[in-house]
């Protein structure tokens, strides 16, 4: 074979160098002779001193991997050099594979021969375009005027209840509610709502409840019942 005279600039990494010394020596990668390939790429190594050390670190780390391919590989009966040899076998199958994809999707690739116009801007038109008969127009406006006029406003038996409920404050329930549990008559969550008969007696009962437990004046445990307390403590 000539003097190799490749830059290591014009390979995507050292794989790809691989693969075209084998090519160059007509050889196929399942038989290819290690040890003349090493040699080779070693040589393609030495000869580009020049280059930058980013771009050759790879080519350079492939190197010292391959020297210690060589020195396994020609010791005598030892199997690790076959191992070493089948690895890189097996990556440079991969790699060639790869690169012989991305070839046929770049022939594929026709992105760059396809041109558009930049979207066009379209003026939008609000305006209302449908013509419709003056008898149907006419129809549309009896049944909305019709409408309206029938609407009558509800009667007055229905804000009877709002307006004539009596108005039940929290503060007289929470008197009511320590009283009661001074003179012991009622104990629990329940006998405490046991005289409430409208909805407002219950929800001012249950706002005077969770007031005193939030200063600590009662305790209600899990089961409903209900303690008096002062400083904290219950009350015997």
């Amino acid at each position: 074979m000539a003097r190799i005279n490749y830059k290591i600039e014009d390979f995507e990494g050292p794989l790809d160098l691989l693969l075209e010394l084998i090519s160059k020596n007509k050889m196929s990668i399942a038989d290819v002779e290690i040890i003349t390939i090493i040699n080779q790429y070693l040589e393609v190594i030495n000869n580009t001193v020049d280059t930058d050390l980013d771009t050759a670190s790879e080519f350079i780390d492939m190197a010292a991997r391959l020297i210690y391919l060589k020195s396994v590989y020609l010791l005598p009966k030892d199997d690790e050099g076959e191992k070493l040899k089948a690895e890189l076998q097996g990556q440079l199958v991969e790699y060639s594979r790869a690169k012989r994809a991305a070839e046929l999707m770049k022939a594929r690739f026709v992105g760059d021969r396809i041109f558009l116009r930049p979207a066009q801007t379209i003026d939008e038109d609000y305006s209302y375009s449908l013509i419709h008969p003056v008898e149907d127009l006419i129809k549309g406006y009896a049944r909305l005027a019709d409408r309206s006029l029938n609407r009558t406003p509800p009667p007055t038996e229905r804000f009877e209840p709002i307006v004539n409920a009596p108005v039940v404050s929290v503060s007289s329930k929470i008197y009511i509610l320590l009283k009661n549990l001074i003179r012991k008559n009622v104990d629990s969550i329940h006998a405490a709502f046991a005289g409430v008969k409208s909805r407002s007696e219950a929800v001012a009962m249950f706002l005077a409840v969770l007031e005193l437990v939030r200063a600590h004046r009662v305790s209600v445990d899990a089961e409903g019942g209900m303690k008096l307390l002062r400083k904290g403590k219950e009350i015997e």
